[in-house]
């Protein structure tokens, strides 16, 4: 999935006017087999993309009056539009999409939004609630109940009542996803009742109801994985096999600021299980169910001091603090100014199959270095890594001072020569790495970097990553850690053999 940014900035004021954030779909593997999705993926990105033109000229007029109330003294509000999409599901049947937008035109009065979008995987054709739903009068009559059962405070009308208002054109107005779960229906604000009662989000499993379920898009597989939506989705399934349901959800958490007076996210809330409740602190956390081996699993995603991934096991008897750092991968980042419009784009990750996905690890052999590894869940529900090698992101360069005694490898990690020098003189970028004992890298030429700093204690960073997709030979770095916990290679501190080595994290 390509998230793009875009952000207006001005340089008379220093900061940010507005941003829009939105994300385009993309397959990782294009080939015949999927053409027809890759063709409809295409349609869908072409309207998203016109609907950002179409958002930028709104917020470029929103912008100037922004500006203006700035320089009269009237306080800062960034106006937004951002999109968070989510891929409920993406399988061999049906690719399901729901987007949550979040948009403030007027400063400080955002209001939130959501749209789904379900494709046939081999047609590429968009799929209908009905065809997924062949009974719709008992769903929502099972709809009701849980509305019921989980927004008993709020006055709203029965969900069955709204969906006999929009039955007659084939539900295009209901936003609606289908997960390896089952079948999830969102109601905004004020579809239901009044904007005090918030919006609505109410799951049907196909365990539930087999029979009123195409069986085509019951999901036939034991483990699954899909997105919670943090807020207002709650999950009612049997945990611990003793045929009762239970609630499970997960909500933000939010601090203010007792001086400005703003509201910001401190964290994540699980809810449900026998853990009970469990607050995990951090900002940009993201959470997923996972079945696996019929055990139940909370993943959460999210970043404080350190990327991380908590997995929690919803049948634990107590709340477990054990992480990982790992993060999803984000890849092929970009960055471009026009004017003052700031554009980032980035290839994320989306975590859809418990038995493949990527993530980056954080490892110090060579300064710090990312690299993107595959991950699976493992039979006892805890993330592990699939491939001792991973691709590095990070685009750090560094420069050898003195001949570095090496190996050579092949594409796939195999040695193909032994006692080789990197010479003197040198400008090398990791390519691979196992963030435990070695670096494979290749030499670059000098034009392909930005060069910071004064010599002798210069920095080097890629200008133009074109070696991402980079597969041939490397030259095998070995790294050795002494007993005080310091890094070498060739017996030698790293400082005497490379200029640039950065640590972060």
């Amino acid at each position: 999935m390509k998230e793009i940014i875009e952000e207006c900035n001005d340089d008379e004021i220093g900061s940010s006017l507005y941003r829009i954030r939105n994300n385009m779909l993309q397959l990782k593997d294009e080939g015949k087999d999927f053409e027809a999705l890759n063709n409809a993926f295409k349609e869908y990105n072409k309207e998203v993309s016109e609907k950002m033109v179409y958002t930028k000229e709104s917020m470029d007029e929103l912008a100037e009056s922004e500006k203006s109330n700035r320089l009269s003294g009237f306080g800062e509000h960034t106006r937004l539009y951002e999109t968070d999409t989510y891929i409920m599901r993406a399988d061999n049947v049906v690719v399901s999409i729901l987007n949550y937008t979040e948009y403030d035109y007027t400063g400080g009065n955002p209001g939130y939004i959501r749209s789904s979008a379900n494709f046939d995987t081999l047609s590429g054709e968009n799929i209908k609630f009905t065809d997924v739903v062949k009974d719709d009068e008992k769903f929502f009559e099972m709809v009701d109940k849980r509305a019921k059962e989980d927004y008993e405070e709020s006055n709203i009308t029965k969900p069955s009542q709204y969906a006999k208002e929009i039955k007659e054109d084939g539900y295009n107005d209901l936003v609606w996803t289908i997960s390896p779960m089952g079948v999830t229906v969102y109601f905004d604000t004020e579809i239901l009742g009044k904007n005090t009662d918030g919006p609505q989000v109410i799951t049907i499993s196909f365990e539930e109801a087999k029979d009123i379920f195409e069986p085509k898009y019951i999901y036939k597989e034991k483990d699954y994985v899909f997105p919670v939506v943090a807020g207002n989705m709650n999950l009612h399934f049997d945990i611990d096999g003793d045929g009762k349901q239970e609630n499970v959800s997960v909500d933000p958490v939010y601090n203010q600021n007792a001086e400005t007076l703003e509201i910001y996210e401190t964290g994540l809330m699980v809810y449900g299980g026998k853990t009970g409740e469990k607050e995990i602190s951090g900002y940009d956390g993201r959470a997923y169910l996972v079945r696996k081996n019929d055990n139940y699993y909370m993943y959460v995603f999210i970043v404080d001091e350190i990327s991380a991934l908590y997995s929690l096991d919803l049948k634990g008897a107590e709340a477990e603090n054990d992480y990982d750092m790992l993060s999803l991968s984000i890849r092929d980042n970009s960055w471009e100014k026009d004017g003052n419009i700031e554009r980032y784009e980035a290839l994320k990750e989306t975590f859809t199959d418990t038995k493949s996905f990527m993530v980056e690890t954080m490892g110090y052999l060579l300064g710090t270095v990312i690299a993107e590894k595959e991950c699976c869940v493992g039979d006892e529900g805890k993330p592990e890594i699939s491939s001792e090698r991973g691709k590095v992101s990070s685009e750090i360069a560094l420069y050898t001072l003195r001949d570095i005694e090496c190996m050579v490898v092949d594409e796939k990690g195999n040695i193909k020569s032994e006692d080789v020098v990197v010479p003197a003189d040198s400008y090398i970028l990791p390519i691979y790495t196992d963030n435990e004992k070695f670096v494979d890298v290749i030499t670059i030429d000098e034009k392909y970097l930005d060069v910071f700093g004064e010599e002798g204690d210069r920095y080097f960073i890629l200008n133009k990553n074109i070696f991402s997709d980079y597969e041939g030979y490397c030259y095998r770095i070995m790294v050795e850690t002494d007993e005080e916990g310091f890094n070498k290679v060739n017996g030698e501190d790293l400082e005497k053999i490379f200029e640039g080595i950065m640590y972060a994290g």
